[in-house]
């Protein structure tokens, strides 16, 4: 079931904007990424609003860690979770909130995820502090997915683990006694920040519509061509900002200026009534972007194409630009 179909099952429909990302397993630095050369006939915004308190410190985290209103998701490897981890923190598998239809990774359905933070002991009146040990990656995925169905309070810890650790903080190896919850979303699926793949075909030369290419630059060109992909490139009119760029060596991401600084610079720069969409490969790596853009820089019109690479480079049908092979 696609993402669109899980949207309009829940009773709303998606609406036509957003982009996604994709090849999300590893968060390795990547190489500067290029940036087409396509201008964009509006200015950019100048009423940016980034999100306050999106992004926690690990001081911050570790006045917290006796707080049950407070509850840390580590995404790490079970492995890592149980060697030491955050006190307090619970540990969700990443699958919980993604699910295989066919060869695309898709946003799971939001009675898994719901079932799984209940099983975890999170209550929807909970701060959510999300970390993982890959530059953010997959706490900003998730942050999108529970902002899809409505979590009211979910944040990033800034540096991801690797933060924590060099910090000296106390680490745990006693595993969460949270009790079990019945959790439930309250509210419909925001569908302004998912897109499908129909969307984004409409967005292809739409100067409302500014299409954010979160892969690598080889991926971007084609030269790394990733499965269940066929055709190597990337979707007409794509500006290229690889996730990693926006994260510093230490796992922090970078100053808000920086962030802007380097979206500007590759022609990333919305009107406000213009929609940013990111794509990747499999949609994890757009979910790093968008956070970026929406929640650090303040863009308000952002959002993910879930499908991704894996579905617009798997179909024979679509516009490529770069090499279809």
């Amino acid at each position: 079931m696609k993402i669109a179909a899980l949207l309009m099952a829940a009773g709303i429909a998606v609406a036509a904007v957003g982009c996604s990302a994709g090849g999300d397993s590893s968060g390795e630095q990547a190489p500067k990424a290029a940036a087409t050369t396509a201008a964009q006939p509006k200015a950019a915004s100048t009423n940016l609003r980034p999100t306050a308190d999106k992004v926690v410190s690990v001081d911050w985290l570790a006045g917290k860690t006796s707080d049950p209103s407070v509850v840390s998701i580590d995404l790490r490897t079970k492995e890592k979770y149980d060697a030491g981890h955050i006190p307090g923190a619970v540990w969700i598998a990443t699958s919980e909130f993604n699910q295989k239809q066919g060869d695309i990774t898709e946003l799971a359905a939001a009675d898994q995820i719901a079932t799984a933070l209940g099983k975890a002991g999170i209550k929807p009146t909970d701060t959510i502090v999300l970390y993982d040990d890959q530059g953010s990656l997959w706490s900003t995925r998730v942050t999108w997915s529970l902002d899809v169905y409505g979590h009211k309070d979910t944040r990033v810890l800034n540096g991801t683990w690797t933060a924590w650790a060099a910090a000296n903080k106390p680490v745990s190896t006693e595993a969460s006694t949270r009790a079990a919850t019945q959790y439930a979303f309250a509210t419909q699926p925001n569908s302004a920040i998912v897109v499908n793949m129909e969307q984004m075909v409409k967005a292809v030369g739409d100067p409302s519509k500014i299409v954010c290419d979160s892969r690598t630059a080889d991926e971007y060109t084609g030269r790394d061509l990733r499965a269940p992909a066929k055709s190597g490139g990337h979707v007409p009119g794509a500006l290229n900002v690889a996730y990693s760029d926006a994260v510093a060596k230490s796992g922090e991401f970078l100053p808000v200026d920086e962030l802007r600084k380097l979206y500007d610079t590759a022609g990333i720069k919305a009107a406000d009534d213009q929609t940013i969409f990111t794509y990747c490969q499999s949609g994890i790596r757009a979910a790093h972007a968008w956070f970026v853009l929406k929640h650090l820089i303040g863009y308000q019109n952002v959002a993910v194409y879930d499908g991704s690479w894996e579905e617009w480079g798997a179909r024979s049908d679509t516009k490529i630009e770069g090499s279809r092979s």
